[in-house]
């Protein structure tokens, strides 16, 4: 079984969990109509003129890849949480939207729900623990209880690195610092103008950023990612507040075929992510029997 890659969040972890074992919303960013006030950025609010028409200083960012990244760094940590989607470039490949925080860098938090192989699961990660579970049709598997905690080893970890890739201030900032960087053009996404950049860069260098992480993750996610490639290709596009309204990452092994595309939206209004019940965890050793 091919390895999938870690970005595709609840796809990746899912499925790489079932080869372990076995072996041994809406996106839209908001409303095109109407801007905002000049030098006005509000995160959570997606409006967005167009970039030639924003303020100067906007549009100076948007000419400079790097400033701009480094100031929508700045944007998205002051928001510091959101709605997220990801979506596979395969259709056949299970998607996930939920919510994400990355108010924290220590306690990156997200909650992703996907139908993967006609099951309907869950991620949930909170810093450095990581769940997976679901609803009542769950029980059975679990022992009646609703959610099993993920084991301390190359597979917990890629769980656990869930919540550093839907992290946007990481990628952000990893790219702006280290990344070679583009502009590609003006694109409307969601029928909002944006700014796309990209950004190519290595590998190690963003899961170097991934500080959060213990030396022994970052080095299982960096294995994960470079089967993909030791070089990756991120592009993002900004609205006119500087806000990150989508990514898509991929690497230089496979290319675009097996990208994934990750929208952001509703910044700083998500749900609050809390730990499940210690009450209703099952046993590790039933996590086959969840994925079977």
């Amino acid at each position: 079984m091919r390895a999938l890659r870690l970005a595709s969040a609840v796809a990746t972890a899912a499925v790489l969990l079932g080869a372990a074992t076995a072996c041994g919303s809406d996106a839209k960013s908001g409303d095109a109509k109407g801007g905002t006030k000049t030098g006005e950025a509000k995160p959570g609010d997606a409006k967005s003129a167009d970039a030639k028409g924003a303020d100067p200083l906007a549009a100076a960012l948007a000419a400079d890849p790097k400033a701009a990244l480094a100031a929508s760094a700045v944007v998205m940590q002051k928001a510091g949480n959101g709605k997220v989607t990801m979506i596979p470039a395969d259709p056949t490949d299970p998607a996930g939207t939920g919510d994400a925080d990355w108010k924290d860098p220590a306690k990156a938090a997200v909650d992703l729900a996907s139908d993967i192989e006609g099951k309907k699961l869950r991620i949930r990660v909170l810093g450095t623990d990581a769940y997976l579970g679901g609803g009542d049709d769950v029980a059975p598997a679990l022992g009646g209880k609703h959610w099993v905690k993920m084991p301390a080893d190359a597979t917990g970890d890629s769980f656990r690195a869930v919540g550093q890739m839907t992290n946007p201030v990481v990628l952000l900032t990893v790219a702006a610092q280290s990344g070679k960087l583009s502009k590609v053009g003006q694109e409307a996404v969601d029928g909002v103008q944006t700014t796309h950049l990209r950004a190519e860069q290595d590998t190690a260098a963003l899961v170097a950023g991934m500080t959060a992480l213990s030396a022994g993750q970052r080095t299982a996610v960096q294995k994960t990612l470079e089967e993909d490639g030791k070089t990756l290709t991120i592009d993002f596009w900004l609205n006119g507040n500087q806000e990150l309204v989508q990514y898509k990452e991929y690497g230089d092994t496979n290319g675009e075929k097996q990208a994934v595309t990750i929208k952001y939206s509703n910044l700083g209004k998500a749900a609050a992510i809390a730990a499940p019940a210690a009450g209703d965890l099952g046993n590790e050793a039933d996590l086959l029997k969840l994925l079977g």
